[in-house]
């Protein structure tokens, strides 16, 4: 039986780096339909795992492998069909066992759509770890 008020929700399906340096990264997406609620808006889920994404990234910028460990986020503009958001994650704590990286989530419009904070706990240093990030 086909349950119409569940469907897939697609994260990163159509995405664009827009810088990637050590400890910040910022990535461009599109709101599409398999990134909405059931109410025609931008799933809570579909905004909270850009933000875990992008807090895995930041990690990686900086060299380490790293798991979320504890996260806040606070949802403050419905994101749209259409609307570009740019992700935006820049770690505020390097230290060795753990990051803490701060996440704001923006439309086209340069409004706050989330804002987030991740406090990842590194698991690894990355075997390809040059320290160029």
């Amino acid at each position: 039986m086909e349950d119409k008020h569940l469907h897939e929700i697609r994260v990163f399906e159509n995405f664009e780096t827009v810088s990637y340096d050590r400890g910040h990264v910022v990535v461009a997406t599109e709101v599409v339909n398999k990134s909405l609620n059931y109410y025609g808006f931008a799933h809570g889920g579909y905004i909270f795992t850009l933000c875990d994404q992008i807090s895995g990234l930041v990690s990686i910028s900086m060299g380490v492998d790293a798991v979320t460990l504890q996260s806040s986020v606070n949802y403050l503009k419905s994101g749209k069909l259409g609307d570009s958001l740019i992700i935006d994650g820049l770690c505020v704590h390097d230290g060795k066992t753990t990051k803490v990286i701060d996440v704001t989530v923006t439309n086209q419009h340069k409004q706050d759509v989330a804002k987030a904070t991740f406090t990842m706990f590194v698991t690894g240093v990355r075997e390809d770890a040059d320290g160029n990030y």
